[in-house]
Order: C-alpha cells, then structure tokens, then sequence
C-alpha cells in the first residue's frame, strides 16, 4: 500500500506553507517498493535532497522564533516542527535502503518532540536540546558527506551524474500483447535515436573564474567583518552579487543547485537580521560555522580550475 508521508504530514502541510513563509519542499512518495518524486520540483533525489536540506535552517529557526517568550505561537512551531520532520522524511527517501536506519533516531526525537510542543510539555532544556541537534543533523547528513541516489530505485550511487531531466516513468507499464490468430505486423524501419545535445558550458569560462574568485574575496571579507564587529551588509550584498552573477554563467542544471545556497546565505541573513543580532541560544561561532558550511559546499561543487 502507498502512502504519501506518515501521519504527521497534517492537511498536507497547507498551514504548514502559510507559518513558515511556504518553503518548498519537494514531495517523494514512499512505497513498499521503493520511493520517487511526485511532482516537477525537483528533477532527481540529488536535487530533492539538497532541497530539503537547504530548507532545514529556516525551519528550525522558525520552531525558535514561534516559542519566544514575547509572541509565543505554538501552534507555529508546530508547524515549523512538521517541516523539519518532512525534509528529513525526504532526504531518507534519498538515500540507498542501508543508509536510511541512520535518519529514524532523529525522525523519532523530532517526533518526540512535536509531541511536546503539542501536549504543552516541551519546557526545560528543550531549546538547548534543539540547538545541538540542528547542529548535529545539518553535519552528519551534509550532502558533502551523503551518498544520494540518482534515480528511485536502485540506482548507482553517485552524486556527480547529470540528474533526469524529466519526472521518472512509473514502476510498471503495461505491455500490449499481440492475439495469436493475427499475424505480426511487417517490420519498419527503426528511426534513428534522437541524441540528446549536451547542456552547453558557460561560454565564458573566464568570467565564471573571476567571479569565483569574487565570490571567495567577499565572503572571505564579510567572514572578517562579522569577527571585527564591524557592518556586514556592505559585504553580504557583494556575496551575493557575486554568486548570482556567476550563477548566470552556469549551465541550468548547475545554476539550479547554485540557488540553493544562496538561499543557504539568505537564512543566515535572515536569523541573524543581516549579522546584527544573535538568535537565541546561538553563538558567534554557530553563524560563523554555518557560513563555513556554504562556502565548502560552494567551493566543492562549483571550482571552476577543478
């Protein structure tokens, strides 16, 4: 029998959409047999991954920001706690069946943890708790460190392969049979296969250097101005300049997981109200940690001299 998600994926997380600014997440159905993507968002379980990944920081930030003292809204951080649960329902889809036993001690804290939001008894170290936990989560399931299926099911494991770039045909297809009273059909002639063209690369390979490298420039200098105490936007703008403009000179599938930490940046951004103010129960080291994050995925995934 399929199911979409267990029951905790409430009304379809339509409430869910409205408290926590409608992140998407991509939707993978989960089956005896396997798992696949349901919808055009992503075009492959690297990309469903990555998504829900990236969508993992703002999410708990919203769980934070919903239990302040001032404004406490729990039924927002329940609906914030939810979307933690759904993106790690989704990158556990992801991964080979071995890999996935490793995701249901988190699923069950952070079911666990949902419980307590809703029966009211979430109190004591319940915020420290969940700090060192988004913390843990976001380092063992790095994508960096991951190995992501390409294809549901039983793909190879690989994450450099180029993702499909159509939605996955269905587990099974009916095949006609022809009766035996008829005689086959005459052969035709096959058509030639139509090749597929590879995606072009940037056709200016200089200009994705030097932006690179302007990229790497800026955040380096926003990295020290955030240590100096001194104004960071001047900075996180020049990142961002820089990481879309390079984005422009990347093929689509490339410039499509480039926007994914660029988002990774904007929550950064957006926790800390562009560097100048700590989230509760957050260290300068933690923001510094998480630009760390971006910036080692980024220099992975998109070196131009590798």
């Amino acid at each position: 029998m399929r199911r979409l998600f267990p029951s905790f994926a409430i009304a379809l997380f339509i409430a869910a959409g409205c408290a926590d600014g409608g992140m998407e997440i991509p939707t993978v159905e989960v089956g005896s047999g396997g798992a696949r993507l349901m919808n055009g968002n992503s075009r492959s379980p690297i990309d469903a991954y990555e998504k829900a990944y990236s969508n993992l920081g703002r999410a708990h930030y919203n769980v934070r920001r919903n239990l302040e003292q001032r404004g406490q809204n729990e039924f927002g951080a329940r609906e914030a706690m939810t979307n933690i649960l759904r993106c790690l329902e989704v990158m556990r889809a992801c991964v080979p069946a071995a890999d996935q036993a490793k995701f249901d001690p988190y699923l069950g804290r952070y079911q666990g943890w949902l419980k307590a939001l809703g029966d009211g008894t979430w109190g004591g170290s319940f915020l420290n708790d969940f700090d060192r936990m988004e913390q843990e989560v976001k380092t063992k399931f790095s994508p960096a460190v991951t190995d992501i299926l390409i294809e549901f099911p039983g793909a190879p494991l690989t994450k450099t392969a180029k993702p499909a770039d159509s939605e996955l045909t269905p587990d099974t297809v009916a095949v006609p049979t022809t009766p035996m009273s008829e005689p086959p059909a005459a052969s035709k002639p096959k058509p030639e296969p139509v090749r597929a063209q590879p995606e072009p690369e940037s056709s200016t390979p200089a200009a994705s250097r030097l932006l690179y490298k302007a990229w790497t420039g800026a955040h380096d200098d926003l990295i020290a101005a955030y240590k100096d105490k001194k104004p960071c936007k001047p900075k996180y703008d020049e990142v961002l300049e820089s990481l879309k403009l390079f984005k422009a000179q990347l093929p689509a599938d490339k410039a499509s997981k480039l926007q994914i930490y660029i988002e990774f940046y904007g929550d950064i951004d957006e926790k800390t109200k562009t560097f100048t103010v700590l989230p509760e129960k957050t260290t300068e080291k933690d923001v510094l940690d998480e630009l760390e994050v971006a910036a080692r995925m980024i220099r992975k995934a998109f070196n131009p001299e590798k």
